[in-house]
């Protein structure tokens, strides 16, 4: 049969249609690929559309060639939507693609593509044209059916060239060159659908984009399932692997070892004997796996001393196939015994510091700290030497017993000095920079026995730890070095702790025997002062109506200043006691207003002109001590000695609220100037001219203190100095005194 240009035409159409199609069964028979959906319908649809129009070349008038043409131009419509998903998958985007996207997505090329098979099934008349010996159906290039659908078809494929493109040279891509082969069989579907649409065809109606497709997918599949490379993000396992620290081993479903990477192989001695069960080459090892446990190598060490790391975590994951069956594993083994060790040093520190806390002096201290070097690192030469701030050296202080008795076996002073100089030890203390890993050297001081490499570390103001572990030690390990500098640093706060503790000792004793003291010279002040007082008093009376005249109102002044300093010696006593806070047993219920009645009618006998004015009835009784008639009586005082008005008056007055008493004592005199209201209830401050030491006030503010209550100064509402009630809201015993007068709240006492 001679070969036509028809036949020729239809066998490339149907050629690639039956390409497209087998693409697609192949893309459903590797569904573990996370982008075989939309490859397999990224294919099937042109495939569909490459056979239709197969149809219309081989029967071109026929009735249902118009329905070929609508119905490949239509399937035509769907392949952009999946191959904009399958780049999104392939790029790494498919973390957008949500199952409601993908759906809306096709959906709307669904409509489209039917809305093209409607408007190309519904024309009045599809002409069917003779062009180089081939008879096709044509639709004129004017119309919507050929011009709109061009909107939605091309944009998702150059939104997928600008992916592939970026994805092309991304330097996370190591596989360019599949990526380069995607990226040209688009490009070739491309230019050929728009060669087509610009009018370069051996026929007008003779559209190949269908066969471009097709090629398109082979090559994708070509790419992808020759290598099996269809990830998200490709890796490349071997090279992952190559680059491991941590050794890895495959298994297969009877824990026979398949493969190892280049640290599993150095574990194994070097070797790899694939085929052989695991646990007789490594005991134990896959056992550890499946239970979920650490694994030690068979010589049951733990130590890294050699370099050569003993124990590990181990991460078992099985390798399943595309029906969930386990076929083997993948043996991860994480070496951990550093990580031990450091928990293992971690604990001990934590005991040293509960040692510490127990210390009381700095050899015990420096005792704990070098027999922590001996026991926790197996250090055999340790030891402390401490400041002497009088000879202005470092003395030794606590040595390991390695260490002590090769200074006794030596022939060198058993307890040696470091002087200021240029030795090691010396510099470590100056400085406070620690020292690390070199043989210590010394100016005038010699050891008794090689100890070879050393730490020295300073401990603040108090001396220097050092540790030694011999001339045949390799060297120090960094965990060694963090043991050590944590070391140092809690034996330094432990030291400066105990200093503290002991200075805060002695202050406090210190203070007591100040305090004993203090009470001794008061108690003997008073009994003395009381004493000569009684017997000047005694004196007094004596002379008291034997003299007449001048001599008569001396002795009356010498009379009312002996009273006065009695009176000021109890008062001493008083406060005394309350500042040195003693015994405030004694507090009890006390009659405020027999109080007040009783100083008032003193002060009314001992001034002519002076008017005393009570008004506080039904007061409850307060709690106080005997001395609170002294308090009121040295407010009674404040508000008469310094008033000028030719007519002095006092008025008392008081109040209950919320179980307490306000008592208010207010005078006619001038009263005083506001930054002094606060001042004057401080020791030794009087008003100019007054001629006292200012302890009256003073006394009252402590007598107050102890009773639990206050005293201050108001200036009258009306301008006369009258007390505007108080807003404090304290319940405690209160006292007020301005030009006003005084005021006083108490509670605590029954009424």
């Amino acid at each position: 049969m001679r070969l036509t240009p028809v036949l020729l035409v239809a066998a490339v159409l149907s050629g690639g249609g039956l390409a497209g199609l087998g693409v697609g069964y192949v893309a459903r028979r590797h569904r573990d690929h996370p982008a075989s959906h939309p490859l397999s319908m990224m294919a099937i649809p042109p495939g569909l559309a490459g056979l239709c129009a197969a149809g219309t070349v081989v029967a071109p008038r026929s009735p249902i060639s118009g329905v070929l043409l609508a119905a490949s131009t239509g399937l035509l419509l769907l392949a952009p939507a999946y191959f904009l998903l399958f780049t999104l998958v392939y790029t790494g985007h498919d973390a957008v693609l949500t199952r409601g996207r993908r759906r809306a997505l096709v959906a709307v090329y669904a409509v489209v593509g039917g809305v093209v098979v409607l408007e190309t099934v519904t024309l009045s008349g599809i002409p069917v044209r003779t062009v180089n010996g081939l008879t096709l159906p044509v639709v004129a290039s004017q119309g919507p059916s050929s011009i709109w659908p061009l909107l939605f078809a091309y944009p998702p494929i150059l939104v997928s060239l600008g992916l592939l493109a970026r994805f092309l040279i991304s330097s996370q891509n190591i596989f360019r060159r599949q990526t380069a082969v995607i990226l040209l069989a688009v490009l070739v579907t491309l230019v050929g659908n728009i060669a087509f649409q610009a009018g370069f065809s051996p026929h007008p109606g003779l559209n190949l984009t269908s066969v471009f497709f097709s090629v398109e997918a082979v090559l994708i599949a070509l790419a992808l399932f020759r290598y099996d490379f269809l990830s998200v993000e490709p890796l490349a396992p071997d090279i992952v692997l190559e680059e491991m620290d941590d050794p890895v081993m495959i298994l297969d479903e009877s824990a026979r070892l398949i493969d190892a990477n280049p640290a599993g192989t150095q574990l194994l001695d070097g070797e790899s004997p694939v085929g052989t069960p695991i646990n007789r080459v490594l005991p134990g090892l896959f056992d550890a796996a499946r239970n979920g446990e650490e694994h030690v190598l068979a010589d049951g060490t733990v130590s890294t001393d050699g370099g050569e790391a003993k124990m590990y975590d181990l991460n078992k994951t099985p390798i399943r196939d595309q029906y969930d069956r386990e076929q083997g594993y993948v043996l991860v083994l994480r070496d951990i015994t550093l990580q031990k060790q450091r928990e293992r040093t971690l604990t001990s520190l934590q005991s040293v510091s509960q040692r510490f806390l127990s210390a009381e002096t700095p050899e015990e201290v420096l005792e704990i700290a070098v027999t922590a070097v001996d026991e926790l690192l197996e250090y055999p030469y340790a030891g402390t030497m401490v400041y002497d701030e009088d000879a202005n050296v470092l003395r030794s202080a606590v040595f390991t017993d390695a260490l002590a008795d090769a200074y006794r076996r030596g022939d060198v002073p058993e307890n040696p000095a470091v002087e200021p100089g240029d030795s090691d030890v010396w510099q470590v203390f100056e400085s406070g920079e620690p020292r690390r890993g070199a043989p210590i050297e010394t100016s005038d001081t010699q050891l008794p026995v090689d100890i070879g490499g050393s730490l020295l570390y300073p401990l603040g103001d108090h001396g220097v730890l050092g540790i030694s572990a011999g001339p045949d030690h390799d060297g120090f390990t960094d965990d060694d070095c963090r043991f050590a500098d944590t070391l140092a640093t809690t034996t330094e706060n432990a030291l400066d702790r105990v200093a503290k503790e002991h200075a805060l000792r002695e202050s406090r004793e210190l203070l007591e025997m100040r305090s004993e003291q203090l009470r001794f010279f008061n108690s003997a002040l008073r009994h003395d002062l009381l004493n000569g007082l009684m017997v000047v008093q005694g004196h007094v009376d004596r002379l008291d109506g034997l003299v007449e005249g001048e001599a008569a109102d001396r002795v009356a002044t010498i009379d009312e200043w002996t009273d006065d300093l009695a009176r000021m010696a109890k008062e001493v006593r008083s406060v005394t006691q309350t500042v040195a806070g003693e015994d405030d047993s004694d507090l009890k219920a006390v009659d405020l207003e027999a109080v007040l009645a009783e100083k008032a009618a003193k002060f009314r006998q001992g001034h002519d002109n002076l008017t005393v004015t009570v008004e506080a009835d039904s007061l409850p009784a307060v709690r106080a001590d005997s001395l609170l008639g002294s308090v009121v009586e040295n407010l009674f005082q404040n508000a008469v000695e310094h008033n000028d008005s030719e007519a002095p008056t006092v008025t008392v007055s008081a109040s209950v609220d919320s179980g307490a008493v306000t008592l208010r004592i207010a005078d006619n005199g001038p009263g005083i100037d506001d930054d002094q209201k606060s001042e004057i209830f401080r020791e030794s401050v009087t008003s100019d001219g007054s001629g006292s030491v200012g302890f009256g006030l003073y006394f009252v503010r402590v007598m107050l203190d102890r009773y639990g209550g206050d005293v201050w100064f108001e200036d009258r509402a009306d301008g006369d100095r009258v007390p505007s009630p108080s807003s404090n809201s304290r319940p405690l015993t209160r006292l007020s005194d301005s030009g006003a007068g005084p005021l006083c709240r108490t509670t605590g006492c029954p009424r």
